[in-house]
């Protein structure tokens, strides 16, 4: 068992880095053709295809009844992602990735994944996630989007095809092959934590979120060594962004659930986290300081969260 298990975990890295490949030269063609910019393409598209595992993790844990697990993914993903992830992507860009190049987008989805974080610690503060607060998260997400593209360079034109679609589905395809890659590594961690008898939502922000989180890490890795800052860094953010807003309530918007007071607790832990690592992102000119502030808002985060 424990060999079959190896050998899942080895194929499933390979195919998702083969997966990201394909689909980050698939991204710069829509947005190449749509005349938008690579870092709107990562927020949108690139965003919501790498983050379907935390998608599909939130619909299972609200169908069966896993409150924390749904919470803990979602908000532990956010902060993973615009910390530990982004640090090791500046490190893997010899620190030249350039957060202030898309200052924008850097600013707009921080900001606006720290207030997802925030209104949904106001919605779990009653103990639950109804239907309701599942539609405010989602309608939060979509009204985030139309004012990233509202703030759009009026420079960008398109170019048009008639293959722009075909482009979008096949970014799709590959970022869903990524995330099927992924899941077999969120098994592993899940099995581990279970036998270990961590909490759920300890484990699910500590150890699910690094499972969930490894698509935008192959994906923006791809992407920041093919010279594509702008769309991993669109993506890091948007993806953020998607786990605190439509992630965590597209589960909720299908069926309510109940959270726990650890639950409670750790959103405000992570929501000061990711404000944080905002701050770090958007002030921060020296590259391999912004890497080691990063990491280390990652580290205390988590530390405070285990210790809850």
């Amino acid at each position: 068992m424990v060999v079959v298990r190896i050998v899942a975990l080895i194929g499933g890295v390979v195919l998702a880095a083969v997966g990201s490949r394909r689909a980050v030269t698939s991204a710069l063609v829509v947005s190449d053709r749509l005349g938008v910019s690579a870092g709107l393409v990562g927020v949108t598209v690139l965003a919501v295809g790498t983050d379907l595992p935390e998608i599909a993790n939130s619909i299972s844990a609200s169908v069966t009844g896993h409150g924390d697990l749904n919470v803990g993914n979602a908000t532990g993903s956010a902060l993973t992602q615009i910390t530990l992830v982004l640090a090791l992507l500046i490190v893997a860009s010899g620190f030249r990735l350039d957060l202030r190049e898309r200052l924008d987008v850097v600013v707009t989805t921080g900001v606006a994944t720290v207030i997802g974080l925030v209104l949904l610690l106001v919605l779990v503060s009653d103990g639950t996630l109804s239907r309701l607060d599942g539609l405010l998260l989602v309608t939060l997400w979509t009204a985030s989007i139309l004012l990233l593209r509202q703030s759009e360079p009026t420079s960008l034109r398109p170019r048009g095809g008639s293959g722009v679609g075909l482009e979008v589905g096949t970014t799709l395809l590959w970022l869903a092959i990524v995330a099927g890659a992924a899941t077999v590594v969120v098994y592993s961690f899940v099995e581990l934590a279970d036998r270990f008898g961590v909490p759920e939502f300890v484990a699910s922000a500590l150890v699910l979120s690094l499972g969930t989180s490894l698509p935008e890490l192959v994906v923006d890795w791809t992407a920041v060594r093919r010279g594509a800052g702008m769309l991993a860094i669109g993506d890091l953010f948007g993806s953020s962004l998607v786990d605190a807003t439509l992630a965590a309530g597209i589960g909720p918007l299908i069926r309510s659930i109940s959270v726990s007071d650890t639950a409670i607790a750790g959103t405000i832990v992570i929501a000061v986290g990711c404000a944080a690592a905002t701050l770090v992102a958007a002030t921060v000119r020296h590259p391999p300081v912004a890497a080691t502030l990063l990491f280390g808002v990652y580290v205390a985060a988590m530390l405070v969260v285990v210790l809850v």
